[in-house]
């Protein structure tokens, strides 16, 4: 019997469509912070799907304690298909960046 061991779970994230509101979801696991949301992050829920431009899921993971906004260079980000198996994908690559993550260090 082979056990899960993702620390992320997918049901922690929104449902793909949540995304089209142009609001990226932020979270973190003991010393890693990630953020998922469409690039470019912008509200399209009400843009007809032929007039849309095309988008991309766009997962970062970074180092804590510090948020999205305050921290430059130790970002890594990747992009994904906007499709389910995207954000599976992505979800995977994040949990990927938390297994093995130390615990917080405060300063």
């Amino acid at each position: 019997v082979q056990i899960d061991t993702m620390v992320i779970d997918r049901s922690f994230f929104y449902s793909l469509e949540h995304y089209e509101y142009g609001e990226a979801f932020y979270g973190s696991y003991r010393s890693v912070c990630y953020r998922l949301g469409i690039e470019p992050l912008e509200n399209v829920h009400w843009t007809p799907v032929d007039k849309r431009e095309v988008h991309s899921l766009r997962a970062y993971v970074w180092p804590g304690p510090f948020a999205f906004s305050e921290t430059q260079e130790e970002k890594e980000f990747q992009d994904f298909p906007y499709t389910a198996e995207g954000l599976d994908a992505a979800v995977a690559w994040i949990d990927a960046h938390c297994e093995g993550a130390g615990e917080l260090k405060l300063l």
